[in-house]
């Protein structure tokens, strides 16, 4: 007999099916990828549903190769999973890029950006000001302000991912790549490079990303998670 389902959003399954179709709500995205970095229920359901997506779709392909073949946004599937039996509706629009979505960015949680007190320390506090209210592209500029000899991993942290939100993933790239390895900001920097990469059409760079995700920091499931939809939808 199989265990029971503990968690009451992996029994509803909805929005475990929803997630891994690429069709929940963006408002609803953050929050449960916020839960899901701490459900192993939620994360095997998600694991589940995108290897069934990838094996319908091979049955697909077999099937459009013996008739003609039709135009079509999207196709709905019955999907077997933890949860029971759920309907799969998978994009064809854009996959990497919808992968690539950030719905909401990282809080700030108040920890030092910059330790002193001079006048660069002002322009980051405004701008950490301006992030703090999701005005993405105000923060970006304060925050890109400040010379790359100055800026702390912290720093270049929240300047990547306020450049990212102001939709320059190719900027942000460049800007997040200097949070070092090591740094407490190492393995979330790693999984937005991802997840910029992905904006900008190229999942391969962001498996390359998400592969050095450590295992043991708290965005490693969410990341291997968003590798294993990666890897489907460049099969």
């Amino acid at each position: 007999m199989s265990d029971p389902v503990l968690c009451s959003v992996a029994a509803e399954s909805e929005r475990v099916h929803r997630y891994v179709a690429g069709t929940l709500e963006l408002d609803a995205v953050a929050q449960f990828e916020a839960h899901l970095l701490g459900c192993v229920e939620c994360q095997a359901a998600v694991r589940e549903g995108v290897a069934v997506a990838a094996a319908l779709r091979r049955v697909s392909a077999v099937a459009e190769s013996v008739r003609p073949r039709r135009r079509s946004l999207w196709w709905a599937v019955p999907l077997a999973a933890a949860a029971g039996t759920l309907w799969l509706i998978v994009g064809r629009e854009g996959p990497l890029r919808r992968l690539g979505h950030v719905a909401a960015a990282p809080a700030f949680a108040g920890v030092p950006v910059r330790g002193d007190a001079d006048s660069t320390s002002r322009l980051v506090d405004s701008g950490m000001v301006a992030y703090r209210v999701e005005r993405y592209g105000e923060a970006a500029q304060r925050l890109g302000a400040v010379p790359v000899s100055s800026r702390t991993p912290a720093l270049s942290f929240y300047l990547g991912l306020a450049t990212l939100m102001s939709g320059d993933p190719v900027e942000a790239i460049h800007v997040l790549h200097e949070v070092p390895d090591g740094s407490p900001y190492a393995a979330e920097a790693h999984f937005y490079v991802a997840k910029a990469w992905l904006q900008a059409g190229h999942g391969d760079s962001a498996l390359v990303e998400l592969a050095v995700v450590p295992e043991e920091a708290p965005i490693a499931a969410h990341a291997a998670a968003l590798a294993d939809s990666v890897r489907e939808v460049l099969r």
